[in-house]
């Protein structure tokens, strides 16, 4: 018995730091079941079900992997920037220029002081395009540190 454990860190806004741990099968047990939950998805994704899709799938015959800049999708993105009036305008219309559509802007109480975090969920947009805005929105003065962005998947 080799006594793996798995652990999660998360840090939040509110909560702060957490940590969550447990028994786990070990890093090559955990590798295979995660790569076989990844290839499940795929498929069920590709297939159009919720549900599992039996193994054997001739799948490979009318697949094809789509170029990550033509990938859609949502998007979660933050940013770290100078808390003065202008600055989300800016941001936006960049957004604007690039046809990239906001869905939410939230700047959370509290935090005060040379930069502040503002988080914005985007509608369906491709890779590519956020890739770009990200990148002239990550070189603006008033932007402190790198843009971070998330793609958000919806299985539905």
């Amino acid at each position: 018995m080799n006594h793996e454990f798995n652990a999660v860190f998360v840090r939040g806004d509110i909560v702060g730091d957490t940590l969550f741990y447990g028994r786990g099968a070990g890093k090559n047990a955990t590798a295979s079941a995660v790569l076989s939950d990844l290839a499940d998805a795929a498929l069920d994704l590709k297939f159009g079900t919720k549900y599992r899709v039996p193994p054997f799938v001739p799948h490979e015959c009318d697949g094809a992997v789509v170029p990550i800049e033509d990938v859609v999708s949502r998007y979660f993105v933050r940013l770290n920037v100078v808390d003065r009036p202008g600055v989300l305008a800016k941001i936006a219309a960049i957004f604007g220029q690039s046809k990239i559509g906001i869905s939410s802007v939230i700047q959370p109480e509290g935090h005060e002081g040379e930069s502040v975090p503002l988080i914005f969920m985007i509608h369906d947009a491709k890779n590519g395009a956020m890739m770009k805005a990200l990148d002239k929105i990550g070189k603006l003065p008033v932007v402190k540190s790198k843009p971070m962005m998330l793609r958000v998947e919806n299985f539905e």
